[in-house]
């Protein structure tokens, strides 16, 4: 393990994978199918809440996998699940391993590494002594050492990773602060070159702010002093103090004296600015037009270039237009000679709540868009929906441009997705199969819907 690892807690691994923690208990999966990886990120929650521990977690997820069926030998699907899960199980541990996963458990004992080895393979191990250490990966080279992120650290929730290393926090169970990870991060805050003794001070330090304090005497009434006797000690009480570790600032008596005398004293006002000059602002230049942060960002994907026409004033419109999108003026004016341009954006996604997101690039909506493929790979925007009754999955439906077009898909959601155009009966999306978007269409995904807005192609 790395040094980090050292330290417990969990820490993911870079990868297209989703680990996911609930208190003690931890999922990795790999995204071969989102509308699975949902039902287990469901399974994790409620398995969680409802007070469950590490076998029982397993064995939810072991009948997910029975029932889906997709990591069964006999199916023709072109990517098997590879997936790992493991809690807490009495005073050992549960785990469960399929597809091309491995774990590798660490005991008091021994070292222990399982590994699947076959897509349709199914193992299950039950630790019975104390585990301190498992590391994992979604496939591949199993020997080698898990470059976790030291700066990866999942307490709670679910982020897109390829592998993990877990330390199990044995020492620091009940409750108390971890003290020596409080002194490793002291100690790699502090400049190179210090003192010999600095790491002994911060442990000093640590150790001390572990201890419970003992309650402090209450303080005897102060008799009231007169003004300009109180001034010399509020002088003297805004000294600062040294404390034995290298902290400078004022004590807490002192520092309640120097704002206690701090009241009635008196305060004068300046005017920096000549009586000549109030009024008399010089005017200045308007400021530089910002550059296309579009761009210079490496999060976007660069704007693609398409095939239009041009307006008789220069702007680049949809062949199919009648009017230009731009200035309105009639496409009729000349003749249309199509030619490749900047594709400029589609229009809007007005959602139920007001919000307003401009169509210059694809869009993964749900509960956790960030989970999707398209979007590690920085080819679609994330847009996150806030849903409190549970009918949007995590991953729910993408928005796609394409040419001219916008299109929505039906990303295999749980609830499904349908769409509402202006005028005509609802339309329900067979999932991964993308439908074009007229201007006015409202797309309702569970509780939560949006409308695309656009005057392009009128």
């Amino acid at each position: 393990m790395n040094g980090h690892s050292q330290r417990a807690g969990l820490w993911s691994v870079e990868g297209a994978g989703v680990l996911a923690r609930r208190g003690g208990l931890v999922l990795l999966s790999s995204l071969a199918d989102t509308g699975f990886v949902d039902r287990l990120l469901d399974l994790l929650t409620e398995t969680a809440d409802a007070g469950g521990d590490g076998l029982r977690f397993v064995q939810s997820v072991e009948e997910a996998l029975q029932a889906d069926g997709s990591w069964r030998a006999g199916q023709e699907a072109p990517q098997r699940p590879a997936v790992i899960a493991f809690g807490e199980a009495g005073a050992g541990l549960a785990v469960s391993v399929t597809g091309a996963a491995w774990v590798e458990i660490t005991t008091i004992d021994r070292t222990q590494q399982i590994v699947a080895g076959q897509p349709s393979m199914l193992l299950r191990c039950l630790v019975g002594s104390q585990v301190m250490a498992v590391r994992g990966g979604l496939g591949g080279g199993h020997e080698d050492d898990v470059p976790a992120d030291p700066f990866s650290r999942l307490d709670s929730g679910v982020v897109r990773a390829g592998g993990f290393a877990y330390r199990a926090g044995h020492a620091a169970a009940s409750g108390a602060p971890d003290s020596a990870g409080a002194v490793l991060d002291a100690v790699l805050a502090a400049p190179e070159g210090g003192a010999p003794d600095a790491v002994e001070q911060v442990a000093a330090a640590v150790v001390e702010a572990t201890e419970p304090a003992e309650p402090a005497e209450p303080a005897e009434p102060a008799e009231p002093a007169e003004p300009a006797e109180q001034a010399a000690p509020v002088a003297a009480a805004a000294e600062p103090e040294t404390s034995e570790s290298g902290v400078v600032g004022a004590g807490t008596a002192e520092r309640a004296a120097a704002m206690a005398g701090d009241v009635g004293q008196p305060f004068d006002s300046v005017l920096l600015l000549g009586e000549e000059e109030l009024g008399t602002v010089a005017p200045r230049a308007p400021l530089p037009l910002a550059p296309d942060q579009r761009a210079e960002s490496a999060d976007l994907p660069p704007v693609p270039e398409i095939i239009g026409v041009y307006c008789k004033n220069g702007h680049f419109d949809d062949p199919r237009a009648r009017f230009c999108a731009v200035c309105g003026i009639g496409m009729n004016q000349q003749t249309l000679v199509p030619r490749p341009g900047l594709r400029p954006p589609l229009g809007l996604l007005v959602l139920d709540g007001g919000a307003i997101f401009q169509l210059d690039t694809d869009y993964v909506l749900g509960r956790e868009p960030t989970l999707d493929a398209a979007v590690a790979a920085g080819e679609a925007r994330p847009l996150r929906v806030v849903d409190d009754s549970g009918t949007v999955s995590r991953v729910h439906a993408k928005i796609q441009l394409d040419g001219w077009e916008v299109l929505v898909a039906d990303l295999g959601s749980a609830n499904g997705t349908f769409i509402r155009p202006p005028d005509q009966a609802d339309q329900w999306l067979t999932p991964r199969v993308p439908v074009a978007l007229v201007p006015g269409s409202h797309v309702v995904m569970g509780a939560f819907g949006f409308r695309y807005e656009s005057h392009r192609g009128r």
